[in-house]
C-alpha cells in the first residue's frame, strides 16, 4: 500500500501558486542525505493562502522539483484542478538542467486546459490545467507557479510536503495571511512536526526542511501516521450563499442540514407508491430492505456536479424521475423513501476508500468524500451504501468499514463510527471433493466469503457470465484447471456472506511418479509471505484480521494407499495460528487447513518475527500428501 497519499481536492479545494526564481537549482547542491533512495527531490514547495473575506481566498503556490531518473517521470506531470467560479492565473513554467541553467520556458500552448470529467460524470464545472514536462537529460528541474482566486471559504488545505514515495524534500511550507481574522482549525499528521513562525500578526507559516526519502514497507501504519502534513480549515464557512459555522461538529452538521433543506420532498403519489411497495413487510427492517432493493433496481450512479453541487444533493423528486445521481443524490433519495414509510434515516458523511485514512476528531469541518445512509432501529443500526447496485443489503464493505462518519441531523449532528470486522467475521471458507478416474480429476465444492471478503464476490455476482468466469479463473489458485460451471449466491438477511459453488477438471493432478502420487493440499488460499525488510523503519500494523478454513476430501485412486499424511501446528501469541490435519477413512482422505491472522500493532523490530512466522506457515502449508501403490 502506498505510503504517500496525493490528494486531488474536490471542486471546493483548488491549488494556487506564485514564483520566486532566484534559487540555484543545480542538482549538485542537493544535500547528500536527501539523495539516498530518492528518485526525485522537491527543492522548494511554497503554498500561501490569503483570506481577505469569506468571499475571497487567494492561494499562491510555487513549486520546484528535481527529477533524478526516469522512475520519477510521473512527478514531472502537472495537474492543477480548478472550477469555473474561480479565477486562475498561471506563472512561468520552466525547465533547468543538472547545472541549474534554464533550458527553456514552457509555452502556454503546451499547457492544456480540459474538462475534468471522468467516465462516471455526466457534467462537472471542474477543469484541469495539465502539463507533462520532459527534460533533455537527467537530472532536470521543473519550476512553476500559479494562483487561484476563490469566492468561498470552506477548506484551506490538507498540505503534504511529499508527493511520492522515494522522494525527499529540501524545503516546503504552507502559510496563511489571515486578513479576515477568521478562526482556524489546525491539525498535524505524521512523524515530523512543522516549524511554526509568525512574521507578523496576521501571518502564520508552517515549514519543513530536509525531509529524507520515504520508502514503502509492507504492513506499514496509516500513511498519515508517517507522512507529515498540515490540515487547515476555517471555523466560519461560506459557499455559494450558504454561511455557517464549523466551530463544533454539531455546528458543521447544522450547516450541512441547511444544504439539504427541502430536498427530501417527494410527490404525494410517491408516498402512496412506497407505502404500497412495503405493505406486506412485517418489520421495519423488511421495509428498509424492500426500498433499498428498489433503489438498486431503479437507479444508477452518475455524477453531475457544479458549484456547490459537490456538496448539495439534487432534489429527491428529480432523482426519482431521472433514475440517476451521485452518492449525495441517491442517499438523499433513499432517506426520502424511508421518510415516506415513516422510518427515520440520516444522510451521513464519511471518508470512503480502500486504504487507511485520516480523521481528526477534534477538528470539526469537511473530512469526507462520500455520503451513505444510517438507519437507526430499535435493536440495530442499518448502514446503506446507495451507489452500488451489487451491494448486499446492510453490507458495510471495505470502503466504509471502521470509519468515523458524521450523521447530519441539524444541531444534533454527531460523529459515530461504522462497524468493524474481527478476525472471526472476516472469513474465507472452502469445502471441496476430489475424485479421479485414472486420467482426469474432478473437483466439486464451494467457497464462502464473509465479512470484508464478501464485497468483491458480491459485485462480481451481478456481472456478465463471462466476467464472472474470468474472475473465478483468475482468483482460484489451482493450476491448469478447467472450469465447468459456477454459481454465486448472496445471503444478506442476518449476516452477509457470498457462496460460490464450482465444478472443475484438473488434468494431471494425480499423475504418477515412480509408483507414487504427490498431491498438494493447498489447492487454494495459499499463504503469501511478505518480503524481508532490512532496517525496518516503521511499526508493523496488521489491521485486517481474518480466518480462512479449507477442507478437501480426496477419494483415493484405485490401488493406492496413503504413505505420508502431513500434519502441522504453528502458533504465535501475537500473530495468529496455523494447523493442517489429515485423516484417512474408508478410501478417503480429508485434510483441514486453518490459518488465523490476528490484528495488532508492534514495534519495527517485530517485523522480522512476523515475516519468519509467515514463512514457516507457508512452508507447513506446502506439504504434500504422498500416495503409494498397495
Amino acid at each position: 500500500m502506498s505510503l504517500i497519499i496525493r490528494i486531488l481536492l474536490p471542486v471546493f479545494l483548488l491549488p494556487l501558486c506564485l514564483p520566486a526564481y532566484t534559487q540555484n537549482y543545480a542538482a549538485s547542491l542537493i544535500p547528500e542525505e536527501l539523495m539516498k533512495n530518492a528518485n526525485s527531490v522537491i527543492r522548494e514547495h511554497k503554498v500561501s493562502y490569503t483570506i481577505n473575506s469569506e468571499k475571497e481566498v487567494i492561494k499562491h503556490q510555487s513549486y520546484a522539483i528535481t527529477i533524478l531518473n526516469q522512475k520519477a517521470d510521473n512527478q514531472a506531470v502537472v495537474l492543477i484542478p480548478y472550477n469555473t467560479a474561480e479565477k486562475i492565473s498561471l506563472g512561468n513554467f520552466m525547465i533547468y538542467d543538472a547545472s541549474g541553467k534554464k533550458v527553456r520556458t514552457v509555452k502556454s500552448s503546451e499547457i492544456l486546459d480540459r474538462s475534468y470529467v471522468d467516465n462516471m460524470s455526466l457534467y462537472t464545472d471542474l477543469r484541469l490545467k495539465y502539463l507533462k514536462a520532459i527534460g533533455s537529460a537527467y537530472p532536470f528541474t521543473l519550476v512553476y507557479s500559479y494562483e487561484i482566486k476563490s469566492p468561498k471559504l470552506y477548506v484551506i488545505d490538507n498540505f503534504q510536503p511529499y508527493a511520492s514515495e522515494n522522494q525527499s524534500v529540501q524545503y516546503a511550507e504552507i502559510s496563511v495571511i489571515n486578513n479576515a481574522q477568521a478562526g482556524l482549525h489546525v491539525s498535524f499528521s505524521g512523524e515530523n512536526q512543522p516549524d511554526i513562525s509568525s512574521p507578523d500578526a496576521k501571518t502564520t507559516v508552517w515549514s519543513f526542511r530536509n525531509l529524507p526519502s520515504i520508502s514503502n514497507e509492507p504492513y506499514a501504519p496509516n500513511a498519515y501516521d508517517i507522512v507529515p502534513g498540515v490540515f487547515i480549515t476555517p471555523d466560519k464557512l461560506y459557499y455559494s450563499g450558504y454561511s455557517g459555522s464549523a466551530a463544533t461538529w454539531a455546528d458543521y452538521g447544522q450547516w450541512k442540514t441547511e444544504l439539504l433543506s427541502g430536498r427530501d420532498q417527494l410527490p404525494v403519489s410517491s408516498y402512496g407508491k412506497y407505502r404500497q411497495l412495503t405493505a406486506n413487510c412485517n418489520t421495519k427492517t423488511e421495509k428498509v430492505r424492500k426500498l433499498y432493493k428498489h433503489l438498486q433496481s431503479t437507479t444508477h450512479y452518475i455524477n453531475i456536479s457544479t458549484d456547490i453541487g459537490g456538496l448539495q444533493p439534487h432534489h429527491a423528486a428529480d432523482v426519482e424521475n431521472l433514475g440517476y445521481g451521485d452518492c449525495k443524490d441517491l442517499s438523499n433519495f433513499m432517506v426520502a423513501m424511508l421518510k415516506a414509510v415513516d422510518i427515520e434515516a440520516f444522510y451521513t458523511a464519511i471518508k470512503a476508500g480502500t486504504g487507511k485514512y485520516q480523521f481528526f476528531m477534534d477538528h470539526p469541518g469537511h473530512q469526507s468524500n462520500h455520503i451513505i445512509v444510517c438507519v437507526p432501529l430499535e435493536n440495530d443500526t442499518i448502514w446503506l451504501e446507495c451507489t452500488n447496485q451489487e451491494n448486499p443489503f446492510g453490507y458495510v464493505g471495505q470502503g466504509i468499514d471502521n470509519r468515523f462518519a458524521l450523521i447530519v441531523d441539524g444541531n444534533r449532528s454527531r460523529v459515530v463510527k461504522t462497524p468493524s470486522y474481527s478476525g472471526k467475521s472476516n472469513t474465507l471458507t472452502s469445502n471441496f471433493r476430489l475424485e479421479t478416474d485414472g486420467n482426469d480429476t474432478f473437483l466439486k465444492g464451494s467457497f464462502r466469503f464473509g465479512g470484508l471478503f464478501a464485497g468483491m464476490p458480491a459485485q462480481i455476482s451481478r456481472q456478465t457470465m463471462h466476467d464472472q468466469q474470468q474472475w473465478v479463473i483468475q482468483n482460484l489458485e489451482m493450476r491448469n484447471f478447467n472450469l465447468r460451471n459456477h454459481q454465486f449466491r448472496i445471503y444478506d438477511f442476518e449476516k452477509v456472506y457470498v457462496n460460490l459453488e464450482i465444478a472443475a477438471d484438473i488434468p494431471g493432478l494425480f499423475a504418477e511418479n515412480g509408483g507414487r502420487i504427490y498431491l498438494p493440499l493447498n489447492l487454494n488460499n495459499r499463504i503469501k509471505v511478505p518480503e524481508k525488510v532490512r532496517n525496518r523503519k516503521y511499526p508493523l500494523v496488521i489491521d485486517k484480521p481474518f480466518t480462512q478454513t479449507d477442507t478437501v476430501t480426496i477419494v483415493l485412486p484405485h490401488g493406492f494407499i496413503p504413505e505420508l499424511m502431513p500434519e502441522a501446528n504453528l502458533a504465535d501469541a501475537d500473530f495468529g495460528h496455523y494447523f493442517m490435519k489429515t485423516s484417512f477413512n474408508k478410501g478417503e482422505i480429508t485434510c483441514v487447513r486453518e490459518f488465523c491472522l490476528k490484528e495488532g500493532r508492534y514495534a519495527p523490530e517485530r517485523y522480522k518475527d512476523f515475516q519468519a512466522f509467515m514463512q514457516n506457515v507457508s512452508i507447513a502449508d506446502s506439504k504434500q500428501l504422498v500416495l503409494k501403490k498397495e
